[in-house]
């Protein structure tokens, strides 16, 4: 016949106040507060006054029940708040302190918290009633051995289930354990793909970019050393691109960098243009996404075609969603595909937008005839 509100903190139960109607799912619903876990043990009073109101009828069908029940409920509510405050009051006294205790010692101490509760309340509450021969049942030997009873046999299933309840906080804390080191190795994995990607793709493009520098030192100076003013610009936006918080600004940087070293590579065979809302600059992406389907445009449309041709880089917000578009007028889905090309740069990228947005992400790739458009649709991040 009494409430109990332990001192078990948030760290342990996830937010919740250690209330034992906390055991049931639906209570679990309400945010802890001080006003709730009141009214949660008045619900905890009430259903231990319908419970030996009952008994007591059984017993004793002489009494009325209204005469009954008011006992019942001033008793067991002098109980059941004289034990809440009390664990409150350790609960301000100690804090989390207690946690740190082997799970015995506290099983004790919730122990005598409720039975002294139980004794205290039992005598506030025969004191309210005016009810002397309770105070002297109390005192007797029968009265106290019959109260103490009752107190440890309601402390045990009390502490039984907060030790259930522990168990089930620690196996949540745990399987939250595993699932942050799960997904930590999985953004590792996929960093690591993604520098081997840059692996592969940047030896090829600095030995390039430097045979063409040699080839202009003699002939054409100026433009050899513009060459290299541009691959240091680009190598130095490569060396943060890998950043997993990339954005789309950062990406079009790095991407500009890019295409002027290849435009003074291949001359007036090769136009690019960018066009992006500064509203999407700011919005996150994953590093690598554009770079290489602009690689792909250039080196499979665009360096084949004799007259060579340009390629656009356009993006734009529909509603929760962000299409990226790669578009060159170069030679075609069919003859990249009779070149011998294995699409093993597209299929890569299709897997990791695959695997990063378990989904919510697309890649389509359409003939415009002539030339390409490979166009990424991804969630986009809020404005």
């Amino acid at each position: 016949m009494h409430a109990l509100s332990s001192p078990s903190g948030q760290s342990r139960t996830g937010g919740r106040s250690g209330h034992p109607l906390e055991a049931i799912a639906f209570f679990r619903r309400f945010p802890a507060s001080t006003l709730r876990d009141l009214v949660y043990t008045l619900i905890w009073n009430t259903g231990f006054v319908i419970v030996f109101t009952v008994l007591s009828l059984l017993l004793d069908d002489k009494t009325p029940l209204l005469h009954t029940l008011w006992i019942n409920f001033v008793i067991a509510n002098c109980i059941g708040f004289t034990i809440h405050f009390a664990f409150r009051t350790g609960k301000v006294l100690w804090g989390d302190a207690l946690h740190k205790l082997p799970f015995a010692v506290r099983a004790l101490y919730y122990a005598g918290i409720s039975v002294m509760g139980v004794f205290a309340g039992y005598w506030v509450g025969f004191t309210l009633l005016d009810l002397g021969g309770g105070k002297r049942w109390m005192l007797s030997t029968q009265g106290s051995i019959s109260i103490l009873l009752f107190s440890l046999i309601i402390s045990l299933f009390i502490a039984s289930m907060f030790y259930a309840r522990e168990r089930q906080a620690t196996a949540e804390a745990d399987f939250q354990r595993e699932r942050a080191r799960t997904e930590a190795a999985e953004r590792h994995a996929k960093v690591a793909q993604l520098k081997l990607l840059e692996a592969q793709v940047e030896p090829h493009f600095l030995y390039n970019t430097l045979a063409n520098v040699i080839s202009l030192i003699d002939s054409q100076p100026g433009t050899a050393k513009h060459m290299v003013e541009r691959l240091i610009d680009y190598l130095r936006r490569a060396a943060v691109a890998g950043d997993v918080e990339a954005t789309l600004g950062t990406q079009l940087a790095l991407l500009r960098a890019y295409l002027d070293l290849i435009v003074l590579r291949m001359g007036s065979r090769l136009t690019y243009h960018i066009d992006v809302p500064d509203a999407l600059m700011t919005q996150a992406l994953p590093p690598m996404l554009l770079q290489p389907l602009v690689e792909n445009a250039i080196k499979h449309g665009l360096e084949p075609k004799v007259e060579g041709g340009g390629v656009v880089v356009s993006a734009r917000r529909e509603g929760d969603r962000l299409l990226l578009r790669v578009s060159d007028d170069g030679l075609g889905v069919r003859s990249t595909r009779s070149s011998g090309s294995t699409g093993l740069g597209l299929a890569n990228l299709r897997d990791r937008l695959s695997s990063m947005y378990a989904g919510r992400a697309r890649m389509t790739l359409e003939d415009l005839a002539p030339g390409t458009r490979v166009t990424l649709e991804l969630p986009a991040t809020p404005a």
